[in-house]
């Protein structure tokens, strides 16, 4: 080997220790095993920043800003709610959009897949209370499994059967690879359904992104329009449907006195409703409830009631200075634990919370006059988009990429313009929100991993295994191929391992007599199975970011699937060479 070939093999083992220790922030020890290459000679300057200009990167930005934008429509909540009003069970939730990934996978690119099943995945989470830890990263290992069984699931798959026909004149089959993906992703989907809850157990739903004041909950009175799919439910089913508890019904300006279970939602119905400012929000958005109307340029602000406040005492609606100044309550945060009758019927306590609107001046005026205390600013929630712009856009997209028309890195960037041009996402914000981390992350492993090629490392490497180790018999030979794309595919690109493993695995075929059709199957599945890392795959950097996960969390999900995937696919290569 050569200076570069162990220097290269070198950064990246000193790398991975410090990544498995956790002392540092990733991308702080990628840019300084970055700078340590180039320093070394082994990354050129020149290709120091190729690594955001790489297809990966690119296509990684796009599926965050999209993810994002198909977040705020209301099509993906009425999907996530599909998806949790028949089951509320976290495994069944995990096995219906782990299963819908990775079929998406089998006939598009895997990011592709991924982008389609994010955002429902993060409705799903936020309706049923689960941490995105729970559900992201088995969703991003669906997606690579579902990539075993077809030509179309990963490129890498292109580049095994372009090596088929140049040796046997034909190519695989479209769903050939299924003889041995198709197994192993089965097994694969059932121990991420099984084990990720466990795995998984500790991780707790995402806090807010910066410090809100106020409480969460408010008491507000809501309508029931006409064509509310509420209307016909029961006040348990209403419950359920809208994740607010009622708890009074209001018909003909009467209080409907009955059994809860026997009380139906009508039409024109008032609600007095408990819930948090986003979720009545919602409901509003959705055409679920209606609010009282308001002015378009009032504000609304929050504000505490302090213990010598004029209004201690009082119902909400007898406040006249209220009245005098067309301010209106919108919401009551309260301490008494005990609601009765209308909303403005009320008692104001003090520590009370009021969400008051009007215009700006008379705010003001009230804050000061009736002794409450402005809290600061709540984070606004982004208004709900109109679904049909956002996915007539991304199913062509989607449809451009699976029928190989583009890459995705372009097809995706033209979903991104378009969706602007639409003002169906506000660029600026999308681009803040970012988790610009795993970007440098993954820009700075890029030329890391282009080197380990480049400077014939990893075909060294691979011949070394191939030449000392000892294989007996046709079996052991396609595992020991199996194994070393296992290897190969965490530091470089699985389209990589592909390139430079087909070849070999070619000659091990013809030195061993062996077949050569499940040795490039071997290829392409140990390509895939890339579970260990966040930077090996880049579906794998998407979601750390998204879910806040930590380097060794991982292995610790995905070595144990990877040990099921290789014994496996190991068992059904032995069965095809018998």
């Amino acid at each position: 080997m050569t200076f570069d070939q162990y220097a290269i093999v070198l950064i990246l083992v000193v790398m991975l220790i410090v990544y498995a220790t956790e002392r540092f922030r990733v991308e702080m020890v990628a840019m300084v095993g970055l700078a340590a290459a180039v320093l070394l000679g082994v990354v050129p300057v020149g290709g120091v920043f190729g690594g955001f200009a790489s297809p990966a990167v690119i296509t990684v930005i796009e599926v965050l800003v999209i993810v994002a934008a198909l977040a705020q429509t209301q099509a993906v909540d009425r999907f996530a709610r599909a998806i949790t009003d028949r089951t509320g069970s976290e495994r069944g939730v995990l096995a219906i959009l782990c299963g819908t990934a990775a079929f998406v996978s089998v006939f598009m690119n895997n990011i592709g897949a991924l982008a389609l099943v994010f955002p429902v995945a993060l409705s799903v989470c936020a309706r049923l209370d689960i941490a995105p830890a729970r559900v992201l990263m088995p969703l991003s290992f669906a997606t690579l499994l579902g990539g075993l069984c077809s030509l179309t699931g990963t490129p890498a798959n292109l580049i095994v059967n372009g090596w088929k026909i140049s040796e046997t004149g034909a190519g695989f089959a479209y769903f050939e690879l299924a003889w041995v993906g198709l197994p192993v992703a089965l097994a694969g989907l059932a121990w991420i359904v099984l084990a990720a809850p466990r795995v998984f157990a500790r991780a707790r739903p995402a806090q807010p992104g910066r410090f809100e004041a106020g409480p969460t909950d408010f008491l507000a009175e809501r309508a029931v329009p006409a064509a509310s799919p509420l209307v016909g439910l029961h006040l348990a089913d209403a419950e359920r449907a809208t994740g607010l508890h009622i708890h009074g019904v209001f018909r003909h300006g009467a209080h409907v006195f009955a059994r809860r279970a026997d009380i139906m939602v009508a039409a024109d119905d008032i609600l007095l409703v408990e819930g948090d400012v986003a979720g009545l929000g919602r409901m509003v958005a959705d055409g679920r409830l209606a609010a009282p109307e308001t002015p378009r340029d009032a504000e609304e602000v929050e504000a505490v009631v302090m213990p010598d406040s004029l209004l201690l005492g009082s119902r909400v609606g007898d406040v006249a200075a209220f009245a005098e100044r067309a301010v209106a309550v919108r919401g009551l945060a309260s301490r008494r634990h005990r609601v009765e009758g209308r909303f403005d019927d009320l008692k104001i306590g003090m520590g009370d919370v009021l969400i008051v609107a009007g215009d700006c001046d008379a705010l003001r005026e009230i804050v000061a006059e009736c002794g409450l205390l402005a809290l600061g600013p709540r984070r606004a929630e982004r208004a709900q988009r109109p679904a049909a712009p956002s996915l007539v856009i991304f199913a062509v997209g989607v449809l451009v990429t699976a029928l190989d028309l583009a890459p995705p890195e372009l097809a995706f960037g033209g979903v991104v313009v378009a969706m602007a041009m639409a003002r169906a996402v506000d660029l600026r914000t999308a681009l803040q929100d970012l988790n610009w981390p795993i970007i440098l992350l993954l820009g700075c492993m890029i030329p890391l991993g282009l080197a380990v090629e480049q400077t014939g490392a990893a075909r060294v490497i691979a011949d070394l295994i191939a030449d000392h180790i000892p294989v007996s018999g046709p079996a052991g030979v396609a595992a020991l191929v199996l194994l070393l794309a296992v290897l190969m595919t965490p530091f470089i690109d699985n389209v990589s391992t592909a390139a430079v493993l087909s070849p070999i695995a070619a000659g091990l075929a013809s030195r061993t007599g062996v077949p050569i059709e499940p040795l490039l199957m071997a290829v392409a599945v140990g390509a895939s199975l890339d579970f260990l890392t966040p930077f090996g795959h880049h579906n794998n950097a998407v979601v750390m970011g998204a879910a806040g996960y930590r380097f060794v969390d991982f292995p610790r999900l995905g070595a144990p699937l990877l040990g099921i995937c290789l014994i496996v696919a190991i068992a059904v290569l032995a069965v095809l060479l018998v």
